[in-house]
């Protein structure tokens, strides 16, 4: 099911993609898929996951190194073809089906925990003022990466990734005065 639904997401974009399509092309019966994925918008997002994979939880015990390697590990992900196009067509759909958008927060929600576990030992850490809210923090760190892999395919310089993740622990350092 989840193959067939990420074949035909890579062949048709989100407008081939239906269950109906999915369980032809599975040979699966709509009612088995409906037993695994409560809605279409559950079924495209665990298809989604699969693609991408689990981010595991990076801790070497230190935070800077760290996150760059989490966010390395974002920029190689985004940099894919088929996932980047996969990322487009469920914009494209959370931007005009408020239910899937709800599920779409709520899978983004659930893979943030590797950023926020990191996030969550600078801040205890002392690298991190604790006031700041964690997922602003986060959207700091993975803009930038998010940014370039959707809007300038050229990929970052090196060392470019390692002065993100400085500039914005900078930003978020408690303040000393």
């Amino acid at each position: 099911m989840l193959r067939a639904t990420q074949d035909l997401v890579r062949e048709r974009g989100l407008d081939g993609f239906t269950v109906d399509a999915v369980a032809a092309a599975s040979g699966v019966a709509k009612t088995t898929i409906y037993r695994h994925f409560p809605s279409s918008g559950e079924l495209l997002l665990a298809a989604l996951s699969e693609i991408v994979g689990e981010l595991p939880d990076i801790d070497t015990g230190d935070v800077p190194h760290d996150l760059v390697e989490l966010m390395s590990r974002y920029v190689e992900l985004a940099a894919r073809p088929d996932i980047r196009q996969i990322m487009v067509a469920v914009m494209q759909r959370a931007s005009t089906d408020e239910e899937f958008d709800r599920l779409r927060r709520r899978h983004i929600a659930e893979r943030k925990a590797p950023i926020r576990l990191l996030i969550q030992r600078g801040m205890a850490d002392g690298l991190i003022d604790p006031t700041i809210d964690i997922d602003t923090v986060a959207a700091m760190l993975e803009g930038p990466m998010l940014a370039r892999a959707m809007h300038d395919r050229s990929g970052f310089r090196p060392g470019e990734i390692e002065q993100i993740v400085e500039l914005v622990l900078r930003a978020v350092a408690p303040d000393t005065r």
